[in-house]
Parts: C-alpha cells; sequence; structure tokens
C-alpha cells in the first residue's frame, strides 16, 4: 500500500514538473525582451538590497518591491514582464521545492538575455529552494560560488555558515559574520 501511494506521489510530481515546463515554455515564447528597459531589473535590485541591509524585510524597499511585483506581473504591456511573472511562480513556490527550482531556474536562464547577467537574487533563491529541497551538499557549493562572485554579499555567507558541515568551518564562518556585519538582520540570530 505504501508503495502504491509513493508511486502516485511520484507520478504526481512528474505530471506537475511536465505541466510547469509547459507554462514556461508558453509565457518565453510570448516574452517582450528589452535590455534597456531596467524596470525589472530595479524591482530585483529592490528585493535584493533588503535582504543585504540590517532592516531586511522591514526595510521600506521590500514592502514597496512586494507591491512593485504585483503590479508588474499583471502588466502585460510592460517588456520584460516575463522576469516578473517567474519571479512571482518562484514565490508561490517555494512551499513546493521542486516547483521553485524550476521557476528560479528559468530565471536564471532568461535573466541575462535581458541583461547579460545573473542577479544576485536569483542565485539567493536558487540556493534556498536547494536547501528547502533536501540538496544541502549542492547548496553548499552553491552558496561557495555565489559568494566568489558576490564577496560582499552578507546572505552568501550566511548561507555557507548555515551548510557548512564542518563544525570548525562553521565557527569561522560565524566569527566572520559577527565581526563584519553585527547588526544584520539574520547575522543577530545566528549562533
Amino acid at each position: 500500500m505504501k508503495r502504491i501511494f509513493a508511486i502516485s506521489i511520484i507520478a504526481l510530481i512528474c505530471f506537475e514538473v511536465k505541466s510547469q515546463n509547459k507554462e514556461i515554455k508558453r509565457i518565453i515564447s510570448t516574452a517582450k525582451r528589452d535590455s534597456t528597459d531596467k524596470t525589472c531589473k530595479l524591482l530585483f535590485d529592490d528585493f535584493y538590497t533588503s535582504f543585504e541591509s540590517d532592516e531586511g524585510l522591514a526595510n521600506p524597499k521590500f514592502l514597496s518591491a512586494t507591491m512593485k511585483l504585483v503590479t508588474l506581473k499583471s502588466d502585460t504591456s510592460l517588456v520584460n514582464n516575463y522576469l516578473s511573472v517567474f519571479l512571482q511562480q518562484y514565490v508561490n513556490s517555494t512551499s513546493e521545492p521542486k516547483k521553485a527550482l524550476l521557476w528560479i531556474r528559468a530565471l536564471k536562464n532568461e535573466y541575462p538575455k535581458v541583461y547579460g547577467n545573473i542577479h544576485p537574487l536569483i542565485l539567493l533563491y536558487e540556493g534556498e529552494s536547494l536547501i528547502n529541497d533536501g540538496q544541502t551538499d549542492k547548496a553548499y557549493k552553491h552558496f561557495i560560488d555565489f559568494h566568489e562572485n558576490y564577496h560582499n554579499s552578507v546572505m552568501s555567507i550566511v548561507y555557507v555558515f548555515r551548510t557548512e558541515r564542518d563544525k570548525n568551518l562553521a565557527k569561522t564562518w560565524l566569527s566572520v559574520l559577527k565581526s563584519l556585519h553585527p547588526n544584520h538582520w539574520v547575522v543577530k540570530n545566528l549562533k
């Protein structure tokens, strides 16, 4: 009985993944891209700046970005609108890590086609999705790479610390965080 239930769950997940992939392809096929329009880039910047700031989610930019995301996602006339759609779909699926990974990886693939590079917010969310999906070793490697590319990212160090398996190295990462970023909203709660 347990085996039948497990097979049913796997089949349902495969169906959902296939359905999400179709939706992603459909959205991409109708996308309007324009690298000169910075609306979505600024949105991503505001979210990321909030995570990096000492205020965190209490940063007024975070609330503003959240409201703006809803507006942009609905504005089908906006070029690069599909980037905000992918971000919203990711946010809506964070409780389902496999689904969240599909959306954030689609965003990771598409964002550089518009703006030329991968935004650090995307890297942050991809790593969090790996953790949520139980892929801690991959998440650790991901956050090490993230930190190498964005040395000043507090959140990259936070997640390297959280996914580090070597207790002595974890203590070193924590020490770095506490000495360099003692007032950061996440760092304050780390032990």
